[in-house]
């Protein structure tokens, strides 16, 4: 297992990048405010989950401790002191399992791209009991926006009901997936993308010598998703990827043949990586300046776009770049649906669309 596995496995909220929505729920906390629901939402790579899970045992620890965590996207300087679990009382020890009676998980079955009602039943079943440990009570929902329409129409039921000291986390990648009604009784907490600064020095504990600046840029400055890019031969991959793009436009490969190497290494993926490259296309088309001179992945883009010539030119070039990377994110949300896309054909129609695209300047 390598480091950044290792790594991934080990940590726990609050994440640097987290403490200041860490300190708003601890105020509600204090208050005896915290809400019936929340609504978790940012990019994935995150971290929104772990923070869900690490808030709520907190929550239900007897004995938290304090930890000082540093830098905040307000002042990467400055230290918080934070409650958190301690990780050795009964209600940890069972949280750390996975089995404490008043903490409820949920997420898309194995084999399943949905969350059901028969999933939401259980969760309303578990709002109604009595807390075993007398406190309060958590159901988090991974992938809300997973919610199958019976799945969403149980739950808005049960929003809509209350129970003291209960308290309901969804968490999304793609909150404007869940319907209005049920995002309106939640209390939203959102997740931004962190800074470079805020990242760079965490992400350098995990993976030693990696160049972060390239691995950040990869990720799309998601802490997460740069640190799993860190294993194996992800960057090699992207590499690959953005090489075989370049290559279509010259005439030296077929669509088929993305196709078939998106398949290899992941549609979701891949997707993610152009949706990353085509910002970058974009702020070249228009200054004539690509963000960092250390990612040999844009190797390929240098030699493919020409210098910018004048704004009659590039101008209608960053249009219809912009007008693709919204097809691509399209793209995204469907790869990500509970509608069992076709991956394949999602992939053929983005290249064929790429492959019409005319990025002389």
């Amino acid at each position: 297992m390598s480091q950044a596995s290792t790594a991934a496995n080990t940590f726990s909220a609050p994440l640097p990048w987290q403490v200041s929505q860490w300190l708003q729920l601890n105020r509600a906390r204090s208050n005896d405010s915290l809400a019936h629901a929340y609504l978790f939402a940012g990019c994935e790579g995150l971290g929104k989950s772990l923070f869900a899970h690490s808030f709520a045992k907190s929550v239900l620890c007897q004995s938290p401790v304090k930890k000082q965590i540093a830098a905040t996207e307000s002042s990467a300087d400055s230290v918080s002191e934070l409650d958190v679990a301690c990780g050795a009382c009964s209600n940890c020890l069972k949280g750390g399992v996975g089995n404490h009676p008043d903490l409820l998980s949920i997420e898309p079955e194995e084999g399943s791209k949905n969350i059901k009602i028969d999933q939401i039943r259980r969760l309303s079943e578990f709002v109604i009991r009595s807390s075993h440990s007398g406190g309060a009570k958590f159901a988090i929902i991974e992938q809300a926006h997973l919610l199958n329409g019976n799945a969403a129409n149980a739950l808005l039921k049960t929003l809509e009901e209350p129970n003291r000291n209960t308290h309901v986390i969804l968490v999304s990648d793609y909150p404007g997936r869940l319907v209005a009604t049920i995002r309106s009784r939640c209390q939203k907490l959102a997740f931004p993308t962190p800074s470079s600064e805020t990242t760079s020095g965490w992400l350098q504990q995990y993976v030693g010598g990696g160049n972060i600046d390239t691995l950040l840029q990869a990720a799309d400055g998601r802490p997460l998703t740069a640190l799993r890019l860190s294993e194996g031969d992800s960057l090699e991959a992207r590499a690959q990827f953005l090489q075989s793009l370049c290559d279509m436009k010259l005439g030296q490969k077929s669509i088929q043949q993305v196709v078939a190497l998106s398949a290899k290494i992941g549609e979701s993926e891949v997707l993610q990586h152009l949706s990353v490259f085509l910002t970058k296309l974009i702020k070249y088309s228009l200054v004539g300046a690509l963000e960092s001179d250390t990612d040999p992945a844009l190797d390929a883009l240098r030699t493919l776009l020409g210098p910018p010539v004048d704004k009659a030119t590039t101008q209608p070039l960053a249009s219809a770049l912009s007008h693709f990377y919204i097809d691509v994110e399209t793209a995204r949300k469907q790869l990500a649906s509970s509608t069992n896309p076709n991956p394949q054909l999602i992939m053929d129609s983005i290249l064929w669309r790429w492959s019409k695209l005319s990025l002389s300047c």
